[in-house]
């Protein structure tokens, strides 16, 4: 399981190049009322070698179910899951990855 301190940037919490299927989940265990936290999705275009998003979700306060899930992401070229909490006392975010 991987452990990622919050610091206000973009966090990369997994990324790969390799072909493969993933998933994975982030765990937002450590949230209060008032953090602000932005889960993010970003797929490389074969073309030109750039990451371009492909989600985005916002977690507000204290999570209700706070193991995200990640699924069935199909990497080719590259793909990449960040994290950036925006307010709040910064955390540390935990996660785990799974390849098929």
């Amino acid at each position: 399981m991987g452990k990622t301190l919050m610091d206000g940037t973009e966090q990369t919490l997994f990324e790969s190049t390799e072909i493969g299927e993933y998933s994975g989940y982030v765990f937002l265990f450590e949230m209060v009322a008032g953090d602000r936290l932005y889960i993010r999705v970003y797929i490389k275009n074969v073309e030109n070698n750039n990451y371009y998003l492909a989600d985005s979700v916002l977690f507000a306060d204290v999570q209700t179910a706070p193991a995200v899930r990640i699924a069935h992401v199909t990497g080719k070229v590259g793909f990449k899951v960040t994290a950036q909490q925006t307010i709040g006392v910064k955390k540390t975010v935990h996660h785990s990855w799974f390849r098929k």
